[in-house]
């Protein structure tokens, strides 16, 4: 009986073993086939910068976002410029009016 229970654990041994052997076959096949699309897909984007740059596609679209930066740089800097012109609207007219009669006061003595 000891005899027919070894034999009986020795073949579920080999089958856990085939049984493991093909599981990590097929994760391999799985490995090897998603790690081929990727290179495939990397290929293809390659070959489209590729025709891009040819064509000057990629020159002008990265034209196109250097004129977008800038664009967007002006508007802060005029932002930045009417802040500071509104401020000097809010200068008191009495240092305003001082200032004229200082500058009038000058010209009148040359």
């Amino acid at each position: 009986m000891e005899v027919k229970r070894y034999l009986d654990v020795s073949e579920r041994l080999r089958r856990l073993q085939e049984d493991a052997e093909q599981q990590a076959k097929d994760i391999i096949a799985q490995a090897e086939e998603l790690a081929e699309k990727i290179i495939a897909e990397a290929r293809e984007e390659a070959r489209g910068m590729r025709l891009k740059a040819e064509t000057g596609e990629a020159v002008d679209e990265l034209v196109k976002e250097a004129e977008k930066a800038a664009e967007d740089e002006a508007e802060k800097i005029l932002e930045e410029y009417e802040k500071r012109l509104s401020g000097l609207g809010e200068i008191p007219q009495e240092r305003f009016q001082k200032a004229i009669e200082l500058v009038l006061q000058r010209v009148l003595q040359l």
